[in-house]
């Protein structure tokens, strides 16, 4: 590459890396330097509070049950919208009047806002909502989604399942149309039934769909915020708060900048070493499956 090309490149990639550093690079660099302070975020004076805020993250109860309500979220949310995307996309391959409409209707979740999701959501399972008036009026017990600890983290993790499978079934239906029809052909004649032909030619030849789609719902699942904020804001008794809530309830609401920053690294770090492991490993089971 002689001179004139490389000058050529850099003119070409400079407004992306420069714009990547202004929105991504500087802000965590900016998060890192914040967490080392002890800076409420007001006040113009602050000190060096060195690994403090690191420290009492790791001794903080609240912040290791956030992490343990994201983690279960994260999982349950992303194995069960990848189990049913793929049920849903085999269902929604096959040609017919009715497939571009159930494929609208499943799609539909996604041109909604989490939040005007979660206002709508609100106003069907609050304890005075549309669906406990419905139970009374059928002579049953009201439901606490929202009040019950244990129910109110399932019905976020439903919640996040319902909206996040329209976009994981248009990922596998585009896996779905690239695979070769002449594969199926080729098994058909040597007598293989519809599970046969699943498991050994759609489910391996989805691979990089199923990769896709994994590292998409862990990564945002991991970040799961809107819900939380518009459902139950964190309650009750912050059994549903998750990490990314958590970091804005400590750094807004308390008013300490600094140790929500903190939080924020262990939060960056964590969904980082994750996502990286997970991406690994789903890369190696494609090499292998193709």
């Amino acid at each position: 590459m002689n001179k004139s090309d490389r000058r050529s490149y850099a003119t070409m990639f400079a407004p992306g890396i420069a714009i990547y550093a202004c929105f991504l690079l500087v802000p965590i660099g900016l998060l890192i330097y914040y967490s080392f302070l002890d800076w409420n975020g007001v006040s113009p004076s602050y000190h060096f509070a060195g690994w403090d805020n690191y420290k009492e993250a790791l001794h903080d109860e609240a912040f290791r049950r956030a992490l343990g309500v994201t983690l279960f979220i994260t999982v349950v949310a992303t194995a069960a919208v990848n189990g049913l995307g793929i049920l849903f996309a085999v269902l929604l391959n096959k040609k017919s009047r009715m497939t571009n409409f159930y494929r609208s209707v499943f799609f539909f979740p996604l041109l909604l806002s989490t939040v005007s999701i979660g206002f709508i959501w609100k106003s069907i399972l609050s304890y005075n909502g549309l669906l406990n008036n419905l139970l009374e009026s059928w002579g049953l017990e009201r439901i606490e989604f929202f009040g019950n600890p244990d129910l109110a983290v399932l019905t976020l993790t439903f919640l996040a399942v319902w909206q996040s499978t329209g976009f994981i079934i248009v990922i596998y239906l585009a896996g779905l149309q690239s695979i070769p029809a002449s594969l199926y052909e080729a098994v058909k004649m040597d007598g293989a039934n519809r599970w046969q032909q699943f498991r050994h030619i759609t489910f391996p030849m989805l691979a990089p769909s199923f990769t896709m789609s994994v590292i998409f719902m862990f990564t945002g699942s991991m970040r799961e915020y809107d819900r939380v904020a518009v459902l139950t804001y964190g309650g009750p008794a912050g059994a549903t708060e998750t990490i990314a809530y958590q970091v804005v309830k400590v750094g807004f609401s308390a008013n300490r900048l600094s140790y929500s920053a903190g939080l924020a690294v262990y939060m960056l770090v964590i969904v980082s070493v994750l996502a990286v492991s997970l991406t690994i490993y789903l890369r190696r089971r494609e090499e292998r499956l193709l």
